[in-house]
């Protein structure tokens, strides 16, 4: 019931928060004819949009900061001074487009005076995002001064047609001494920017020349390529760097798939279709019946179905693998009229007609 309700949210609440997100008061990102280069600091990027954090009272540190894009690259510029600058003393840079749905989450990046530093497993931020930013670091005295570049392939998850809103969040970690508490600064509160957000132009997602279909929403990289997302669970469509097989198809719209087998569940690996298309089957989420002769409501398994073609894979239907209503898949066949039907452990049986891009819930076939 719980998932159900999720599932309904997901659907009927989510479009509304993107549309509000895509109005949010936000200042376009100022486009830059060159990269900016270290060596001539803020100036080097040409503008006057300049964002500062709220200095608490009796801080010992403070920033100002400039951003830019050019083609496919975000480049944020930032100065930071600090009585007493020192190695445990860390400037976090943090991205995010709220627009693009309640599952996405930023990426955040570290630095300190000696280069970049590892985010850490708990930042949410993948390791290939990690490498692919870059950053020039010098250290002058009490200064601190951070050229970072952001391509749009290290990007979290965000808009495929709205308006590119973000939040860029900065925070100086002040540390003074090994046994003292770091003291924050941060041109953000609760994540989000204190006043508008900002704008990226088009050009950055334009260049990535991508052809989702229209029911995509937000766009996601990913190490071997990319996601298009709506509002369910799986991922609308996929795009792989070089053509998609079963298993790099799962390992590209779901890292966390199980194999069927494993949770008693019937289900092939593919399936074909009467024109000879091939559908790739996906498993995830939570066992029900992980613990034996007990049942718990709360998860399920939930089973994808994708048209694959070439580089490109298309979601055609999202349904329950496992739950303690249904039981668990007991068999999943395609005939040669197209039409699927997927059968639980409690007698329960579903079928779908191939429409020639998605299934349909149908009484056809039903015995």
């Amino acid at each position: 019931m719980r998932a159900a309700a999720l599932s309904f949210c997901l659907l009927l609440c989510a479009p509304g928060v993107a549309s509000a997100q895509a109005d949010r008061p936000s200042k376009p990102v100022p486009s830059l004819s060159r990269p900016p280069r270290i060596q001539g600091g803020l100036k080097a990027f040409g503008s006057s949009l300049v964002l500062k954090p709220a200095v608490p009272e009796g801080a010992t540190a403070a920033f100002s900061a400039k951003v830019g894009a050019r083609k496919d690259t975000l480049y944020v510029g930032v100065e930071a001074t600090d009585d007493q600058l020192q190695a445990g003393d860390l400037l976090t840079l943090s991205l995010y487009f709220p627009g693009t749905g309640p599952t996405a989450t930023g990426y955040t990046w570290r630095f300190a005076f000696d280069g970049k530093r590892a985010s850490g497993a708990d930042s949410g931020t993948p390791q290939f995002a990690q490498d692919l930013v870059t950053a020039a670091v010098q250290r002058q005295g009490n200064r601190l001064l951070l050229m970072a570049s952001v391509p749009v392939r290290a990007f979290p998850r965000f808009p495929s047609v709205d308006p590119m809103v973000f939040d860029l969040c900065l925070t100086y970690e002040d540390q003074d001494s090994a046994d003292s508490k770091a003291a924050s600064i941060s041109n953000c509160q609760s994540g989000n920017m204190t006043g508008e957000a900002l704008r990226l132009p088009d050009e950055p997602r334009k260049g990535l020349k991508l052809k989702p279909p229209e029911s995509v929403t937000s766009l996601e990289p990913r190490q071997d390529g990319w996601l298009g997302w709506d509002y369910m669970s799986y991922p609308a469509w996929a795009q792989g760097d070089d053509e998609l097989t079963p298993v790099s198809l799962r390992s590209l719209v779901a890292p966390e798939a199980i194999i069927p087998s494993s949770a008693d569940l019937n289900v092939p690996d593919t399936l074909s279709l009467p024109d000879g298309g091939r559908i790739v089957t996906v498993v995830t989420g939570k066992n029900p019946y992980a613990v034996a002769g007990q049942c718990d409501a709360g998860v399920e398994l939930r089973l994808g179905f994708y048209l694959l073609t070439g580089k490109t894979a298309l979601r055609v239907l999202e349904w329950p693998a496992a739950t303690c209503a249904l039981g668990r898949t007991s068999s999943v066949e395609l005939d040669e009229e197209g039409v699927l039907s997927i059968r639980y452990s409690n007698g329960t049986s579903m079928n779908f007609a191939w429409s020639g891009t998605h299934f349909s819930r149908t009484e056809l076939g039903k015995r």
